[in-house]
């Protein structure tokens, strides 16, 4: 090899590889000057046999590939930045446009590791395989637009590639650029959701307990007021003053419906409220000592019914537990402060105490008359008549309004207890207006979550699902699924409805001089009367039942105390129960089991085993800037993913292979290489002034060394289209039938010609046997005295020039 042949060495390509090149022609100028002589270009080695080149070349996978793999490892690990996204410099705007910038530079790294492979492959099949179509040329440049996939440059590589014998290479070749166009499309999208963190919900920690109890004490099918431990406390005045007792809310009740009035009560909602599970008629209801817990009654209020869900406020106190540990413990371990946490939430899969509402049409109950309508749970437009002489009282004229439990009709499964509202009598004292509702309570499955606008607010119920259709039409804003419930309407007895509403005590609020119960005491605060008159003109009870707010407002109360009571069930067993019921404190509710490492969102599992019922398994999140894995983060890591295995083959097989080119990966390049190959006036005719047929595109074309004027060896690199070289022969044959210094009867055989194999010269799978290899035969015309004339050197009337194949580590001009 020639002393003035320039050699490759790693660092060249190494920077060549990077997008560098400029660098190499700067230290040339700098070790020989800027003398112009010394710019003259030299041979080069087109295919270097080296696996330190092949390294060099492989360079251009090595930043994209580590800034994947660091991408993915984030994602991964889900990381929390907190509630402000700062670094060095204090803006968060500037800080997301970094990161903008830094996925954008991320985006054109995997198209230029992409572009390296994407040569690689061409320049594989332009020197050793048998061509390119002519579509594919410049594949290298145009795989990154989108329109390449539908370009006439496609159009015709597909024709090639399906009208040709053994095309699985061609295929899988095409396959490769599709995929690879589809990686440089989704690219930057991709990069831009796994680099710039999102202000979100952030999985932080799981917590597992077991409530105290058999699951016949937490979720009681029936109800039995003289069962319990607390019956005697619960069955006096003062009842309402521990939070144990089924009255233990009154307090929190009396004073949500001392604010409101018929008109928009609905609409009395803390200030800090948004709408909690599609629906605006919820509001915090705490509890008397010793629960310091609150809970959110969530209530759906309807014009024939009405349903409450509350949390039990067992679950809740010893939710609040599970939280405060794992809070303390993330501060500890972690090292979060509550000043980079936006907010704090925790959700856990529970039964909850659900209770429906339903009234009939008010019905005018005289002095002597006993029969009051109640709605028929198998039809709710119709009512059934029920005599109720037990029930009603004594019939003294009243000025307040009452309310008395009646047990159910025998055979009623889907109703646990009824009542009967009667207003305050007529002037004449000769009737008053008579309601009859029918509770339905059950034990139903929520998520029950923490206000997600203030951290210790208090817990309450969403995604309520339940087998039944109750509530029924128009209730649908809570319903996420049609799961189950796990028992009927749970059945209650008198004794303990007697604890649930007691006369209030003296000096507490409501109290009155006739002993009303705590509904009553309610009932009466309220303007539910407010405005109904008996006039000639139209009747009291017309006058109801003109007006459904009303309606609404008595089964809202009914619903929300009855409900806040079954929340209460079995409350005694978190705590430890020395001392005054008023200092009792929670009992430790973590189990051996408790963890703190990260958990995935929130899980919505349902309730399906009656064993599981008593354990709580409660998932936590903190919001603010972070990583975390979703569908569309998932989707994402799988373009990286992708990339990085395409770049890692890249680097085994040049490794393996050891054999590279870094020619012709440029445009300029290209066409200088075009400039210097023979035109291709049969095979690309009338194809100067552009390309119109998608058949011009799938014009096989490849690499060969061949030889120039005067020159010893094929030093030289041209494209060689095989149909140019085929007519050329053709038309030379032609020429030489014709010559008369070549007479047919010269040979004893007749004229026997060989011609000269153009292209392609070394194969790694079987192709045409008339295709053979120039490193094993000689181009020649053979005379009638069997002397050959050699190519293009020394028959001059034959004008086809032998080509070989590109030789590894031999140096072109």
């Amino acid at each position: 090899m020639l002393a003035s042949i320039s050699r490759s060495y790693f660092g060249e390509q190494f920077l060549r590889s990077i997008g560098l090149a400029v660098t190499n022609d700067i230290f040339i100028r700098l070790r020989r000057g800027n003398s112009l002589k010394h710019h003259k270009e030299r041979k080069k080695i087109a295919i270097d046999d080296s696996r330190k080149l092949a390294l060099g070349r492989c360079a251009v996978h090595l930043l994209p590939v580590s800034v994947s793999v660091l991408i993915l490892a984030i994602n991964l690990r889900q990381v929390f930045i907190g509630i402000d996204f700062e670094s060095a410099i204090r803006s968060e705007t500037i800080n997301l446009a970094l990161l903008q910038t830094a996925a954008k530079l991320q985006e054109l790294l995997i198209v230029a590791s992409l572009a390296a492979v994407t040569f690689q492959l061409l320049r594989y099949e332009l020197l050793y395989g048998d061509g390119l179509p002519l579509g594919l040329l410049a594949a290298g440049f145009e795989f990154t637009k989108l329109s390449f996939l539908w370009s006439p440059e496609t159009l015709g590589t597909l024709t090639d590639t399906f009208t040709r014998a053994r095309s699985i290479r061609r295929f899988a070749l095409l396959l490769f650029l599709l995929t690879a166009g589809a990686l440089a499309t989704l690219a930057g999208p991709a990069c831009a959701v796994l680099l710039i963190p999102t202000s979100q919900d952030w999985p932080a920690g799981t917590q597992h307990a077991l409530l105290p109890g058999t699951q016949e004490q937490i979720w009681p099918a029936r109800l039995l007021g003289n069962k319990t431990n607390t019956s005697e406390i619960c069955s006096s005045t003062d009842a309402t003053k521990y939070g144990i007792c089924p009255s233990g809310g009154y307090y929190s009740l009396w004073a949500h419906y001392g604010q409101i009035d018929m008109n928009d009560y609905e609409l009395v909602v803390p200030n800090y409220a948004k709408r909690l599970s599609g629906n605006h008629y919820y509001w915090p209801l705490n509890s008397a000592p010793p629960i310091s817990t609150s809970t959110i009654s969530l209530g759906i209020l309807g014009s024939k019914s009405s349903t409450f869900i509350q949390p039990k406020i067992g679950v809740a106190v010893v939710l609040d537990r599970l939280m405060q540990a794992w809070w303390d413990k993330l501060q500890s371990e972690r090292g979060f402060v509550e000043e980079n946490v936006d907010d704090r939430a925790a959700v856990a899969h529970v039964l909850s105490a659900m209770s429906t509402v339903t009234c009939s049409m008010a019905h005018n109950l005289s002095r002597s008359d006993r029969i009051v309508p109640f709605p028929d749970t198998n039809s709710p437009d119709s009512s059934i008549d029920r005599n109720l002489s037990q029930s009603l009282g004594n019939d003294d004229p009243s000025e307040h309004v009452r309310l008395s439990w009646v047990p159910p009709i025998d055979g009623d499964d889907w109703t646990s207890t009824s009542a009967v509202f009667q207003s305050p009598w007529t002037s004449d004292n000769q009737s008053r207006v008579a309601v009859g509702c029918n509770i339905q309570a059950q034990w139903v499955p929520t998520q029950v979550l923490t206000d997600g606008y203030s951290f210790w607010q208090g817990w309450y119920p969403k995604n309520i699902s339940f087998e039944q259709a109750i509530p029924s039409t128009g209730h649908a804003v809570i319903i996420d699924s049609t799961a189950y419930s796990k028992r009927n309407a749970i059945s209650i007895d008198e004794d303990w409805l007697s604890i649930l509403t007691p006369t209030i005590g003296k000096g507490q609020p409501g109290y009155r001089d006739w002993a009303p119960t705590t509904i009553e005491g309610i009932l009466n605060s309220v303007p539910l009367m407010d405005g109904l008159q008996d006039t000639g003109d139209i009747s009291l009870v017309d006058a109801w039942n003109e007006d459904p707010q009303r309606k609404k407002l008595l089964t809202s109360i009914i619903g929300s105390i009855f409900n806040d009571g079954l929340a209460r069930i079995d409350i005694e067993n978190v705590f430890d129960q020395s001392g005054s019921p008023s200092a009792w404190t929670p009992l430790n509710p973590l189990s051996p089991s408790t963890s703190h490492r990260r958990s995935k969102a929130p899980s919505r599992r349902a309730i399906d085993d009656t064993d599981d019922l008593n354990k709580i398994h409660l998932d936590f999140s903190i919001s603010g800037f972070s990583y975390r894995l979703t569908l569309v983060q998932k989707l994402a890591m799988v373009v990286l993913l992708v990339h990085i295995s395409i770049a890692t083959a890249h680097i085994i097989w040049l490794l393996w292979k050891h054999e590279s080119s870094g020619c012709w990966d440029s445009i300029i390049e290209l066409l200088v290489l075009a400039q210097n190959s023979d035109p291709a006036f049969s095979a690309l005719g009338n194809t100067a002034a552009g390309i119109k047929s998608s058949r011009s595109f799938a014009t096989r074309v490849v690499i060969r060394a061949t030889k120039t004027p005067g020159a010893i060896e094929a030093d030289h690199l041209e494209m060689v289209y095989p149909a140019e070289e085929a007519t050329k022969r053709d038309n030379e044959m032609v020429n030489l039938e014709r010559d008369p210094r070549y007479p047919v009867d010269s040979h004893p055989e007749g004229r026997r010609i060989s011609h000269p194999s153009t292209w392609p010269v070394r194969r790694h799978h079987s192709e045409a046997s008339a295709n053979e290899s120039l490193d094993q035969q000689t181009s020649y015309i053979e005379t009638d005295i069997g002397t050959p004339l050699i190519g293009s050197t020394t028959a001059t009337s034959f004008n086809c020039r032998s080509s070989g194949r590109v030789q590894v580590g031999h140096a072109y001009g």
